[in-house]
């Protein structure tokens, strides 16, 4: 990050001063940004999103911030150092580099931040990027996401996603980039800064594990639901229910039951979706015949796999891979080098 927008964060504003000062909590609002119901403040998303698509805020230092819910979805991202914060009456820490996301209603405490400690405040629009949205995104390579984003935009009520992204360079990068963006106050920065939304997304989705808390009392068999299939999407080659059941401690009649209850499918046509997700991923990103991809997946009948592919995409493999912009000799010879 550039010194400019690192003096920006560190050094301490008016309002972390006093904090400093006093070891106590200093409002940072006014009161046409928030409503209060049962005593507690609700933070609301037309003050802050009344001039832009997204707002950002570095989190103020040395002070509890007290208990509070939106009526928005926020993301907060640990820049440096940790947080301790309660969510919903669970103690979470997020750690640097990690991403925590609310969904409107949650309750929300946030423990003392140290010098070092910086977290970012990310709020954006959600007529056209809420979770719904994250639905449509999920859905094209994630079943799991798509399980989740479903639930979380039927609902809309005290529920959150832990982004474990402390490893990941990539999706630090991108949100560096945005605070350097947003932070330089430069003419249309900011809607730059909400376009990179559905790219920090995409990178979420794709490559990064995390964890869900819902306050409801079908918390036990959801995380079953997610559990079952985190396996499906990472193992779906030769998995099966059986040791499906064996690896996660279950009655296989239960989990049978369960997954269907709660998706609306059976293990049989969720292991089926996963391996077509796979081939379609396939097909549009690499030069493997479609004899290898059938393999890959874990299916032997050709006939078979046609089937369930245009099933699940409304079209046939090669018409897919035609939009690739490959021609069949260039598969021919491809199929040639890899001996299939």
């Amino acid at each position: 990050m550039d010194e400019k927008t690192k003096a920006i964060l560190y050094e301490n504003n008016t309002l972390e001063a006093m904090q400093l000062a006093r070891h106590d909590f200093v409002p940072d609002l006014p009161q046409a940004s928030y409503e209060t119901h049962e005593n507690r403040m609700e933070l609301q998303r037309d003050y802050f999103l009344r001039m832009s698509d997204v707002y950002m805020s570095k989190h103020n230092r040395y002070a509890i911030y007290p208990e509070h819910t939106h009526d928005f979805i926020e993301l907060n991202y640990m820049l440096s150092g940790s947080s301790k914060q309660l969510i919903n009456g669970h103690e979470e820490t997020l750690n640097q580099g990690e991403i925590l996301l609310l969904d409107k209603g949650s309750k929300h405490t946030i423990e003392t931040l140290e010098k070092d400690d910086i977290l970012i405040n990310i709020i954006f629009t959600n007529n056209n990027l809420d979770l719904k949205w994250l639905t449509s995104l999920g859905s094209k390579n994630s079943m799991l996401f798509d399980f989740l984003a479903k639930g979380l935009a039927k609902n809309s009520r005290k529920r959150y996603l832990i982004f474990r992204s402390g490893s990941n360079q990539h999706i630090q990068d991108i949100l560096d980039r945005m605070i350097r963006m947003y932070f330089s106050n430069q003419a249309f920065d900011r809607d730059m800064v909400f376009l990179y939304i559905p790219i920090l997304f995409t990178e979420l989705v794709a490559n990064v594990n995390y964890d869900q808390h819902q306050e409801t009392s079908a918390e036990t068999s959801n995380q079953v639901v997610i559990d079952m299939l985190k396996l499906i999407e990472a193992n779906h080659t030769d998995l099966t229910l059986t040791s499906a059941a064996e690896q996660l401690g279950y009655n296989k009649n239960y989990l049978s039951n369960i997954i269907k209850k709660k998706t609306g499918h059976t293990f049989t046509q969720l292991l089926a979706k996963q391996r077509m997700i796979h081939a379609k991923y396939l097909l549009e990103t690499t030069n493997l015949s479609i004899n290898r991809i059938i393999e890959v997946v874990g299916l032997q009948n050709k006939s078979h796999f046609y089937k369930q592919f245009r099933e699940e995409h409304g079209v046939a493999p090669m018409d897919l891979r035609k939009h690739t912009g490959y021609t069949p000799n260039q598969y021919a010879k491809q199929k040639e080098s890899e001996n299939v």
